[in-house]
């Protein structure tokens, strides 16, 4: 036998440990799983904050390159419900109860696939959600604190894509491209401009029948046929029909007309002086057109207020015209005058309900420019109040995600 038959055989060393913050690589350079919980937060963890676009980007490469085990199309379903509700500082709600049903999945696989995504690290947790009730004591109902995930990208994604990160951590930012991450960024941007279009064969195209033309002469082109039809022409009604000048001055109606009656603001102001024509040439000032549409019973944003407009128009004429044709036909010698007693009378309440309701002047019509820089101020300084606020000014998380989603076109 021989001596060292029976020597101990000696383990291979473990890697040292890296310290907390660091991902683990493999010593044949390739990406680890980041396993440990400690490693998985956004103050420990090794990938940077990221937006979007660059998570699914980043999922799609990692599940591509099999660098997990278990990342799958099931893993890549749950990034993208997840990238479809991250607000603008990258970091989302985890909502389990209700991203199970909406995926179709078990509890069981949403948790192990969200575990993958932290494994890959891509997810980290912002904050740890707790079933402790945030409600009054003895109101009666309960609501715990939810699980806040931020989306992050790994460095190993920056590496394999020649990305130039300053930093460590999450907190580290992408500044530029080496000269390979320059040719595959220019490449990825034409490959997304210009996609490819699907071909049909030849058998799936119709070779429809084209009518043969007669030729004439030597010519290789020919005129129309005598007996083509005209090309149909928009007819303006007569109702509608004005000179430039009386246009102007509908335009002009219309600006003084639309701030003050609310349900006509999301209509031009061209198609509402349009539709505004027929009541302009009655004699109506503005002030007395915007008292009528004012009592309209309309819904609150109808879809084309000049439409309801012109239609409104269209009932009160055929409205009118039996009406008027009913009166030519009476016979008005039977009709019997009124007496003196009626006329005093009507001449006594004329004069006691005339103080009450004075005449009202008319008020000079601003510009149009005048009225539309007021509106846009009043808006620009209602959107600003809205993104001034706060999470704690918004009564539902529902409400703050949806002012964070605002938010998104800003930059950081």
């Amino acid at each position: 036998m021989m001596q060292h038959a029976h020597a101990p055989v000696h383990a291979a060393a473990a890697p040292p440990c890296p310290p907390h913050g660091q991902n683990r690589i493999s010593p044949n350079n390739r990406f680890t799983p980041v396993c440990d919980h400690a490693d998985q937060e956004v103050g420990t963890t090794a990938s940077r904050r990221t937006r979007r676009g660059d998570f699914l980007r980043a999922a799609t490469w990692a599940i591509t390159q099999r660098l997990h085990p278990k990342a799958g199309d099931t893993t890549l379903r749950v990034a993208r419900d997840l990238a479809a509700r991250l607000n603008t500082d990258g970091h989302v709600a985890y909502c389990r109860d209700t991203m199970w049903r909406r995926l179709g999945i078990s509890r069981r696989t949403l948790e192990r696939h969200i575990a993958v995504l932290r494994e890959l690290g891509l997810l980290v947790w912002a904050v740890h959600g707790t079933r402790t009730n945030t409600r009054p004591a003895g109101s009666g109902e309960w609501a715990g604190t939810a699980t806040i995930y931020a989306a992050v990208v790994p460095r190993a994604w920056d590496d394999a894509l020649g990305h130039r990160v300053n930093g460590h951590g999450y907190h580290a930012r992408h500044i530029g491209f080496t000269e390979r991450g320059r040719q595959l960024a220019i490449t990825d941007a034409r490959r997304r401009t210009h996609p490819t279009r699907r071909r049909d064969t030849p058998s799936c195209k119709t070779n429809h029948l084209r009518p043969t033309v007669e030729m004439r002469g030597k010519k290789n082109n020919t005129s129309a046929p005598r007996g083509a039809r005209p090309r149909p022409r928009h007819e303006i009604p007569e109702l509608y029909q004005a000179s430039p000048g009386q246009a102007a001055h509908a335009v002009s109606v219309a600006a003084w007309v639309r701030p003050r009656v609310p349900w006509t603001q999301g209509e031009s102001l061209r198609r509402l002086a349009f539709a505004l024509r027929p009541w302009i040439a009655t004699g109506l000032s503005a002030a007395d057109i915007a008292a009528d549409l004012s009592v309209w019973r309309v819904p609150r944003r109808p879809a084309s207020p000049a439409s309801v407009i012109m239609s409104r128009w269209s009932e009160t004429a055929s409205q009118d015209q039996p009406t008027a044709a009913s009166d030519d036909r009476e016979d008005t010698a039977c009709a019997v005058p009124p007496n003196a007693a009626f006329l005093a009378a009507m001449d006594a309440i004329r004069a006691r309900h005339t103080p009450l309701s004075p005449p009202a002047e008319p008020q000079p019509d601003p510009p149009g420019f005048v009225i539309r820089d007021r509106i846009l101020a009043s808006l620009a300084q209602a959107d600003r109040a809205r993104r001034a606020r706060t999470a704690e000014q918004c009564l539902t998380f529902a409400e703050w995600e949806a002012l964070c989603d605002a938010k998104e076109r800003a930059p950081w």
